[in-house]
């Protein structure tokens, strides 16, 4: 039998050395390349992109707190007139909702609509997740949805014409396209990325560019004859890979952001409520809590959650297709277009 003599094996076992040394250097390349490409990311809801346009040079960790360093704030201009006259006040809301899933054929929504008898409530939605609007905005670096804005826009003038009572609802924190372009008051993940959740980017609820954004959209839907704003989804969300640091909660963080909403439209004509809130924060006189999802059997656990309403007769109200009775007792909007549950 043929031997290895010592000095071979002496080579062997260095060349073993450098040979694994070499494959752990690659594979430590590797991992860091991963996190390096991990800043340009994109998630859409058209799939997963590299961006390497995208400004990277804000640290990982968003902070907040009076003690805090932040990033410079992205400036959002907000320009105000006065709302025209609305509809009149109805002493219990009743009505209908226009979901954005209505809005994709607005011709119909538009028939439907001229065939509603005034007085009544009728909420429709006006922006969703991606940051897409459904109707002519004036404010900078947003995106019209990929449908005919222009018969969005003669719903909303009917609507205000016929003395119908005018809500707009809006996605608040996810907004993918307010994301992209003000990466600063994004949530982000540990490798820099911006958090996705549901399909969507997410903002920050302590930015005062977030706030200001919100303030602008629902100054401008005033404008239009809108007498109530309501801001859906206003929570921060649960996401464990977000990286945030702040010295409170973050219950505390979006109770802080209803609040600075609440008393900047405080004087004004404009009613400012919240849809699906996972926060039981303090509202307003003329606030609401406008909550979706929930059956007959569920209303009386979805009033118990919002326990802390001072009038939850008049602040809480269902959006549901259901006849269920257990909905009798409260205000309730139903679908324009959908089929009502027996």
């Amino acid at each position: 039998m043929r031997t290895i003599s010592y000095r071979s094996q002496a080579r062997l076992k260095k060349g073993l050395k450098i040979l694994l040394a070499v494959l752990a250097a690659l594979v430590l390349c590797l991992i860091l390349f991963a996190f390096y490409l991990g800043r340009y990311v994109v998630y859409s809801p058209e799939g997963i992109r590299l961006d390497f346009g995208r400004n990277t040079a804000q640290d990982v960790v968003l902070e907040t707190g009076p003690q805090a360093t932040r990033p410079p704030l992205e400036s959002v201009e907000i320009v105000f007139a006065d709302p025209g006259e609305r509809g009149e006040e109805t002493e219990r809301i009743s009505g209908y909702y226009i979901d954005l899933e209505m809005l994709q054929d607005p011709g119909a929504v538009l028939e439907a609509v001229q065939e509603l008898t005034p007085p009544c409530t009728v909420m429709i939605d006006l922006k969703g997740g991606n940051g897409s609007f459904y109707y002519t905005t004036s404010i900078d670096g947003t995106r019209q949805a990929a449908i005919d804005i222009s018969t969005v826009d003669a719903v909303i003038s009917y609507l205000r014409s016929h003395g119908f009572t005018m809500v707009a609802r809006v996605r608040s924190f996810a907004d993918t396209n307010f994301a992209e372009n003000h990466i600063n008051s994004a949530l982000r993940t540990a490798s820099g990325s911006l958090w996705v959740g549901n399909g969507f980017y997410w903002l920050d609820p302590a930015s005062e560019t977030v706030a200001a954004y919100l303030k602008q959209i629902a100054r401008e839907l005033a404008e239009k004859g809108f007498k109530e704003i309501v801001f859906d989804d206003f929570r921060f969300p649960n996401g464990t890979k977000i990286v945030y640091s702040s010295e409170v909660s973050r219950s505390e963080l979006i109770s802080g952001a209803a609040k600075e909403l609440l008393n900047f439209f405080s004087s004004s004509n404009i009613t400012i409520s919240f849809g699906n809130p996972a926060t039981d924060f303090a509202l307003s006189g003329d606030s609401h809590v406008y909550v979706s999802g929930v059956t007959g059997s569920g209303v009386s656990a979805a009033v118990k959650s919002y326990a802390g309403l001072t009038n939850p007769q008049n602040q809480l109200i269902f959006l549901t297709s259901s006849k269920d009775r257990r909905f009798d007792d409260w205000q309730v909007l139903r679908p324009l277009l959908s089929k009502v549950v027996q």
